[in-house]
């Protein structure tokens, strides 16, 4: 069984969704860095992926790695890749104008009473070492669709409206549903068996997982998809969760 969070020291596989020459898609598991370094913990994704690349095309030099967005390191889910930069470009202005459609799924404490709705919130931007001048109040929106709920928990799939850090994390806790595990924002509940890790590997249950696009070199319609993770609690409504 797949161990999709880490321990401490560990280096997690790479599990690739899709691959061509222009685009590659990883399956990233919660509590790895998304990028960046820190001495005596497991390879960031991105230093991950250049890694791969490097031995795919059985290179030791720099290879081209294109980052168009990214996601918590509690966040497990689609980590999609630009090959070269002009791919790049491509994915970028279509993550910009939104002009894909991003699933993320979310299981939260508590049960809203619509089943889907748009949430607006200004709200100041959280302290941030990579992003120092975001500060202030943001403009955030986001929608959601009840997919289902038991046992006091709720299974909501996601789409964003404007892209702010820890958005969805601080929309959905602002109303009182905040994310199994995700005690920063306000959860008294953890994943099954996450209890003890240590807080830097621990997930959350926030999975981007799908995404929906034309590719940026034959314009075909692409969806690449990651399973929901094997440690979120396996409810009566996980069976609706990624038709």
């Amino acid at each position: 069984m797949h161990q999709d969070f880490l321990s401490l020291g560990q280096q997690p596989p790479l599990e690739i969704l899709y691959t061509d020459r222009a685009l590659l898609a990883i399956n990233k598991p919660s509590g790895q860095l998304f990028h960046g370094y820190t001495k005596g913990l497991p390879t960031a994704l991105v230093d991950q992926v250049k890694e791969h690349i490097q031995r795919e095309k059985q290179s030791e030099g720099s290879v081209y790695v294109g980052v168009v967005h990214r996601l918590d390191r509690p966040v497990s889910g689609v980590a999609l890749f630009a090959r070269n930069s002009k791919v790049a470009g491509r994915l970028g202005e279509l993550f910009q104008t939104r002009a894909l459609d991003k699933i993320y799924l979310a299981l939260v404490e508590g049960i809203p009473n619509e089943k889907r709705a748009v949430l607006e919130d200004t709200l100041e931007a959280p302290p941030s070492t990579d992003r120092p001048d975001s500060k202030g109040p943001q403009f955030c929106s986001l929608s959601y669709e009840l997919v289902g709920s038991d046992e006091g928990k709720s299974l909501l799939a996601v789409r964003l409206g404007t892209g702010r850090r820890h958005q969805i994390r601080r929309q959905l806790s602002l109303r009182g549903w905040p994310i199994i595990g995700d005690v920063e924002y306000g959860a008294q509940s953890f994943l099954p068996g996450t209890e003890s890790l240590d807080i830097r590997f621990r997930p959350i249950a926030l999975q981007a997982s799908s995404l929906c696009l034309k590719h940026p070199i034959t314009g075909e319609e692409l969806r690449i998809a990651a399973p929901v993770p094997w440690y979120w609690p396996q409810l009566s409504f996980f069976n609706q969760a990624q038709t």
